[in-house]
C-alpha cells in the first residue's frame, strides 16, 4: 500500500453511531429505512436494503432517530438535506445490505 493511498481526506473525524434511520429518497419518491453505521459532521455511512434503487449524486432527505451523543444532537430528530456520494455494493454479497455514504449538504464535505 503507498502513503498516498493511506492517507486520511475526510475533514471530520468519523464516530460510530449505530442508530436507525429513514430517508427520502428523491429520484424513487420512497421513503426506506436505513442503519446508521458511523457518522461525522460532514455526512455518514449508512446500510440500506438491497432493493432501494441509490446512485452516487441522488438527493435524499435523512431523518435519525435521537442521538444521544452531545457533539451530534442537532442532527437528531430532523430532516437533513443529504447527497449520495458512494455505494459499496461488495457489501450486498456478504452482508445483505448496500453501504452508502452520504455528504450532508450543509457541510460541503465528503462524507
Amino acid at each position: 500500500m503507498s502513503s498516498a493511498s493511506s492517507v486520511e481526506r475526510r475533514r471530520h473525524r468519523r464516530c460510530p453511531m449505530p442508530a436507525r434511520v429513514r430517508f427520502h429518497h428523491s429520484p424513487s419518491r420512497r421513503d426506506w429505512p436505513g442503519r446508521c453505521v458511523d457518522i461525522s459532521h460532514g455526512g455518514m455511512l449508512m446500510y440500506v436494503p438491497a432493493s432501494v434503487p441509490v446512485q452516487p449524486g441522488h438527493p435524499i432527505q435523512v431523518r435519525m432517530e435521537a442521538i444521544a451523543r452531545p457533539e451530534y444532537v442537532g442532527l437528531g430528530e430532523q430532516e437533513l438535506p443529504a447527497t449520495i456520494v458512494r455505494v459499496d455494493r461488495k457489501s450486498l454479497v456478504s452482508m445483505g445490505h448496500l453501504a452508502v455514504g452520504v455528504r450532508f449538504e450543509s457541510s460541503g464535505d465528503e462524507a
